[in-house]
């Protein structure tokens, strides 16, 4: 007997876990974690899961990168500027104007933001166009907009899935423990 159920009639999913059956419209989010349940333990790259009949050139495509978010010269330059926040900060402090170093930490702090923003997972450069970022950033969106739907709907299948599903620029489901999904589209 299968511990989980995932079919798609028409415009609407079955879906049955740990006992319970709902029923969900249909979405891409579902369509996605559908895709990932089928495979489980497997990469499945983003841009596979946004445009599944794709095929290879398309996918390859979508691999491929725009230009950097920071060149090497803009990150020299946020290095400088931090470098001399750091020091005008010590200087403020020093004379007791902390109006002026919360200032001066306020704008350190958009610029770590704005790092941050630019940087990709382990510190990896983000390109600008590049059609695997939209393609992470979307799939990654559908389905934890399709988690917080069935967190309302189904909880426990919403925990399950949240506890095993990876979303990246590679996508993957591993559960904890074996599951057995009769699944259908």
């Amino acid at each position: 007997m299968p511990d989980g159920e995932f079919r798609r009639d028409g415009a609407v999913w079955s879906l049955a876990f740990a006992g319970r059956l709902v029923h969900m419209p249909d979405t891409k989010g579902l369509r996605d974690l559908h895709t990932l349940l089928s495979r489980p333990g497997a990469d499945v790259p983003s841009v596979v899961l946004l445009d599944p009949e794709g095929g290879k050139t398309v996918i390859a495509a979508r691999r491929m990168g725009g230009d950097d978010v920071l060149d090497d010269e803009a990150k020299a330059r946020y290095r400088r500027r931090l470098g001399q926040l750091d020091e005008e900060i010590d200087r403020a402090a020093e004379r007791g104007d902390d109006d002026r170093a919360a200032r001066l930490d306020e704008e350190r702090a958009a610029l770590l933001s704005e790092l941050r923003a630019a940087a990709g997972l382990g510190g990896r450069t983000r390109r600008l166009g590049d059609e695997a970022e939209r393609a992470r950033k979307t799939v990654t969106a559908r389905i934890r907009d399709t988690l917080r739907k069935l967190d309302h709907a189904h909880p426990e299948l919403a925990a399950h899935l949240r506890a095993s599903v990876s979303t990246g620029s590679t996508c993957g489901y591993r559960p904890q423990e074996e599951i057995t999904w009769r699944l259908w589209a």
